[in-house]
């Protein structure tokens, strides 16, 4: 957890839609990159179904490690690299719709001349928590 100070309404805004743009550029680079190892995907799918008609087994496994909240894959196929990168694009997408409706439900504060100290909880860059002291 990160805690971030601001002094109005309209600078946590305005650091909201930079992240929201941050997140943007890393989705538009894993999407790139996505599509790219659907791709590659797709040619090692042709090998493997070419090498079983020729009597070829599997000529490679990648080995998955469990650590808990993460994994560790050594030697992804391209089928599994796909998997990890659609699922960090989920995650990207949804981090940008709850940064939109954070800053949707903020916009109308920002847009009053007020005095605030502004503390807000990050999880994960997220707000989790947005504490606003008003004439601090």
């Amino acid at each position: 957890m990160i805690v971030r100070e601001f002094k109005s309404v309209g600078e946590l805004v305005k650091f909201i839609d930079e992240e929201v743009n941050g997140y943007r550029a890393l989705l538009a680079e894993f999407l790139r990159r996505l599509e790219d190892v659907r791709v590659r995907s797709e040619q090692e799918k042709k090998l493997r179904d070419l090498l079983k008609t020729l009597g070829v087994g599997e000529t490679r496994k990648s080995t998955v490690i469990d650590l808990k909240d993460s994994k560790l894959i050594i030697d992804p196929s391209a089928e599994e690299e796909s998997k990890v990168i659609e699922e960090a694009v989920e995650r990207l997408n949804k981090n940008i719709q709850v940064l939109q409706s954070i800053r949707k439900t903020l916009e109308p504060l920002a847009n009053l001349d007020i005095e605030a100290k502004i503390t807000v909880i990050l999880r994960d860059g997220i707000p989790a928590s947005v504490l606003i002291k008003l004439g601090s």
